[in-house]
């Protein structure tokens, strides 16, 4: 009768640990006029912030954009992370937007970049007119010495 009495014990200790483990877990308790933000949510609405990018240059904008754009689906991402992108570089000059999307760009295009190993990418396989606005980019990159010449020559074409 006490190995019985044991196993009964173990079994409802086994269930008690369950039930506390696959309980609803509640979000902290926030105080008046406080939103709790999560790492993919955007602080504020998605017109503002894209018009911070678009208008202002706004690099903190850019970036919750950028992060936000991250959780997005492939393709969504691709296309709208290269049009803020190419914004940022080519209107406010900035040096990461610049790598962000030529990074978008590779992986639209299913091509593999390691940054900074510049001697890792292959162009060899993209159409004609993907492969020339590749090339274009990498030639305002370097131009702008976000890379070097010794990295743009070992981009496999």
């Amino acid at each position: 009768m006490g190995q019985n009495v044991q196993l009964i014990m173990r079994y409802i200790i086994l269930i008690v640990f369950l039930l506390f483990s696959c309980q609803k877990k509640t979000s902290p308790q926030l105080k008046d006029n406080e939103e709790l933000v999560t790492m993919n949510q955007i602080s504020i609405d998605y017109d503002t912030l894209t018009n911070r990018v678009k208008f202002k240059g706004d690099t903190l904008a850019y970036d919750e954009l950028f992060y936000h754009l991250m959780d997005s689906d492939e393709i969504s991402r691709t296309d709208t992370l290269m049009y803020y992108s190419r914004i940022m570089a080519e209107k406010y000059n900035n040096e990461k937007a610049f790598l962000d999307y030529f990074k978008a760009f590779c992986e639209k295009n299913n091509i593999y970049i390691d940054y900074p190993h510049y001697n890792r990418l292959d162009l060899s396989r993209l159409p004609v007119n993907s492969k020339k606005e590749a090339e274009n980019w990498l030639h305002k990159m370097l131009d702008k010495k976000i890379i070097t010449e010794e990295q743009f020559n070992s981009v496999k074409r």
